[in-house]
């Protein structure tokens, strides 16, 4: 389920983001105006929607051949199950600290520049790792791992935000739902496929798949031409990049070493203070900048602060329903890759159909009450997973997944509670951290996860003489799974602090007006 919570973690993004001031076609050349300068044709239109949904479907499909290969790239490699777990994070650790950097320089470059950048560094990324694969080398997997990561950044960022160029005020909402319909559509099928290929063939060639993905998006991409609409270019804060990425880095490298060495270990501890002294670097600086990579002191703003808390603790449940259920599922249970890539459809199901109440819930009483909700549904779907994964239920474990499904949908309006309480003219920033907090959250949760599930395994083991490696995976899968309850707890009731703001934008004087969190927020920026 994660790599499908970030796809549609970057479709809303796109439709919350409002773009107005002057407009830069995509060769660089300039013009003024609050929309293009040229209304698009309806086929320019809809090969926007077709080159989006295709971008954000071959990440969909790259994450997923991940997720579903991950078991059998353990034992083809030869790697311990921490290793394996880098496979995976590592590609999240670079998305995480660049994909900021990379919308930034597709507001400066043009988007549609970045777009195919990115999709051409996915394929390199995939082909590496498919070579990697053939060749049973563990460090070619990995860089191309880290390859695909850096394209993923280049890429997601810009792959929705062309429809907000190419598409007026009016018609973005339509564009948007149906380029979901078409990447959802993919991202429900595609570990099924991914599993057939693993069957038949091998993993290596579930890579394949991605270039495949790849292959088509450029050609859509070769046949659109839009005038891009952003922002006043502003200095690009490069220090607050670097520090970014490093902090994120560390912080995440850190943990992930928890899993062979234990959380407690220096090696973890070390580059763990590192990162937190670097974020530290990063945040003061960038209170006194005036043009800073993340304006810190909007987290000032209630509905923003618990937004970005919502939004990255619900990856916890996240990557517990999604890479180690599929990891359980083969592990575990025995099943096959095409039985757990079937078994990962009924989630993202889930997440479709709750997704649209949750707007409606949204629009007729504000945030709190689906936030909470859905925080509530991911905590009981967690429970079932405590539940359904020692006693290995699969019944238990599939119901706590499509459950979780829906309660991820409906936490999507933290962020629309987020965006409604922010100043009209930092929107764009604060819609460019929630793909921070989704990514590093995930990043970081597979991390503490793999280190959690190495030491609840280890003491099993001890405790248990005799015992099954697979039952000892699924006591601590259900440990850990428990824990997972007790943090979504919290979330739920900081949920319960959401504001309910005004349903229409406002002008600045207005909004400070309704908000006085608004007008401390601004005067504080500005100080």
């Amino acid at each position: 389920m994660s790599s499908v919570s970030v796809i549609c973690h970057f479709m809303r993004t796109a439709a919350l983001l409002s773009l107005t001031g002057r407009t830069v076609p995509d060769d660089g050349s300039q013009s003024v105006g609050l929309e293009p300068p040229h209304a698009p044709d309806a086929a320019v239109k809809r090969m926007a929607v077709l080159a989006a949904a295709a971008g954000l479907s071959t990440w969909a499909i790259d994450m997923a051949a991940t997720q579903v290969a991950l078991p059998s790239m353990q034992t083809s490699l030869g790697i311990s199950v921490t290793a394996s777990q880098w496979i995976l994070n590592i590609t999240l650790i670079v998305l995480a600290g660049l994909v900021t950097v990379g919308g930034a320089l597709g507001d400066r470059t043009g988007r549609l520049r970045m777009f195919r950048l990115g999709i051409v560094l996915i394929v390199a990324g995939a082909a590496l790792t498919f070579a990697g694969g053939l060749l049973d080398g563990f460090g070619i997997v990995m860089a191309g791992c880290v390859i695909e990561g850096v394209g993923a950044a280049c890429s997601l960022p810009a792959s929705t935000a062309v429809l907000l160029d190419v598409f007026p005020r009016a018609e973005r909402g339509a564009a948007q739902g149906r380029m979901m319909v078409i990447s959802m559509t993919v991202t429900a099928f595609a570990p099924t496929v991914i599993g057939v290929i693993i069957e038949t063939l091998s993993w290596p060639y579930a890579y394949l798949l991605t270039v495949a993905a790849a292959v088509i998006t450029l050609s859509l991409l070769a046949r659109l031409k839009y005038a891009q609409a952003k922002l006043q270019a502003t200095p690009f804060d490069y220090a607050g990049s670097v520090l970014l990425f490093m902090s994120v880095a560390l912080i995440t490298v850190g943990v992930m070493r928890g899993g062979s060495t234990g959380l407690a270990s220096p090696t973890v501890l070390a580059p763990g203070a590192v990162g937190v002294a670097v974020a530290a670097a990063l945040v003061l600086p960038s209170l006194r900048k005036q043009h800073p990579l993340i304006q810190f002191r909007l987290m000032a703003i209630r509905n923003v602060g618990i937004g970005l808390f919502v939004s990255l603790m619900r990856f916890l449940p996240s990557v517990l329903m999604g890479a180690f259920v599929a990891r359980y599922a083969q592990q575990v249970l025995g099943l096959s890759p095409v039985e757990t890539g079937l078994l990962m459809i009924l989630p993202v199901l889930a997440q479709v159909v709750a997704a649209p109440v949750a707007g409606r819930l949204q629009d007729k009483g504000g945030p709190r009450t689906p936030v909470s909700l859905g925080a509530g549904l991911l905590a009981l779907g967690l429970a079932l997973l405590a539940l359904g994964f020692p006693g290995q239920s699969l019944v238990l474990v599939l119901v706590g997944t499509i459950v979780g499904g829906a309660g991820f949908s409906f936490t999507n309006p933290a962020q629309i509670a987020a965006m409604n309480q922010t100043p009209l003219d930092e929107r764009g920033m604060v819609a460019g951290i929630f793909p921070l907090a989704s990514q590093f959250g995930t990043a970081l949760f597979v991390a503490l996860l793999t280190a959690g599930l190495s030491a609840f395994t280890a003491r099993f083991m001890t405790n248990h003489a005799g015992a099954s490696e697979a039952a000892a995976e699924a006591s601590a899968l259900g440990a850990l799974s428990w824990i997972g309850v007790a943090a979504t707890l919290l979330t739920l009731v900081v949920s319960l602090l959401l504001r309910s703001p005004a349903s229409q934008p406002q002008p600045k004087a207005l909004e400070a007006a309704v908000d006085p969190a608004v007008a401390e927020a601004r005067g504080a920026a500005g100080r």
